[in-house]
């Protein structure tokens, strides 16, 4: 439900932009890129440490992302920019919604949100390395998608703006949080028919980080109005990132539990982006 609310907002803004006729300077774009994460895994084992499992394995540290994306000009100083994210699923899970208020002098000043997309996989490992008299009833690889929810500032300055080269610079200000999740462990005792059941809720909880960015135009034909072009862009998230969670441990039945909130090291937390691409100026 809320995968299909996050798609359904983004492809109504990018619907509604483009269709308001006051906006000028209308921008639409398309590149193709790669995004890969810099983790910095926890040593201590102790409990159990959702980042760990980050997109930890190989085939999961680089992706392949598609970048659609609207701009326009609200008014001579105010301007939009809605860029949506599609990784190997093709699903636009993935946002950077931002508005700015620029100065004559290039400077400006923006707010924003953004959402980005993590699979945690194969945590299991950990239940069956910490209980080794126990074994799992359901041997299906446990893993569930973590959505990292952001709002900032966003200080930026217009380097180059010239008819036919734009240079734009942002240094992103804000706060993120992995959303909500929840997974449950059923554990059979060796010899025995003792049960126990675990079950992880994911909390929200508000970190600090920052992201640089960079976006190069450059113009290279006109066709009356409308003008094309290439593009770059390129940004780097770092943030020191935790995931706390409560958990339940159910002992034979639902009534013996017990249960406690589990507050996870901080990591550090990077992710690099890159992409080129065409845009088409209206």
């Amino acid at each position: 439900m809320r995968l299909t609310f996050f798609i359904t907002l983004s492809l109504l803004s990018l619907n509604l932009f483009a269709q308001v006729p006051i906006f000028k300077n209308q921008e639409f774009s398309l590149s193709v890129g790669a995004s890969e994460l810099y983790l910095k895994q926890s040593s201590s084992n102790k409990e159990l440490d959702f980042i760990n499992y980050i997109d930890t394995y190989p085939e999961y540290n680089d992706y392949i992302i598609a970048r659609l994306a609207y701009r326009a000009d609200l008014s001579k100083q105010l301007s939009a920019d809605i860029q949506l994210i599609l990784m190997d699923d093709l699903l636009p899970d993935n946002y950077d919604i931002s508005t700015h208020y620029f100065l004559k002098n290039g400077l400006g000043i923006g707010i924003g949100s953004i959402l980005n997309k993590n699979h945690i996989t194969y945590f299991e490992e950990y239940q069956l390395e910490n209980l080794p008299d126990y074994y799992l009833m359901d041997s299906n690889v446990k893993q569930f998608t973590a959505y990292d929810l952001g709002f900032y500032i966003s200080p930026a300055i217009k380097a180059l703006n010239y008819r036919f080269i734009r240079l734009l610079i942002k240094c992103d200000l804000g706060v993120s949080s992995f959303l909500k999740e929840e997974t449950t462990f059923v554990q059979k005792k060796k010899l025995s028919n003792e049960r126990l059941q675990y079950h992880y809720g994911t909390n929200i909880h508000f970190e600090p980080y920052i992201q640089p960015k960079v976006d190069l135009r450059l113009q290279t034909f006109k066709i009356k109005n409308t003008a094309i072009g290439l593009l770059f862009n390129s940004s780097y998230f770092y943030s020191q990132k935790s995931i706390r969670y409560t958990r339940t441990i159910y002992t034979w039945t639902s009534e013996n539990n017990l249960s406690e909130k589990i507050q996870s090291p901080k990591h550090s937390f990077g992710r690099l982006q890159f992409d080129m691409g065409l845009f088409v100026k209206l």
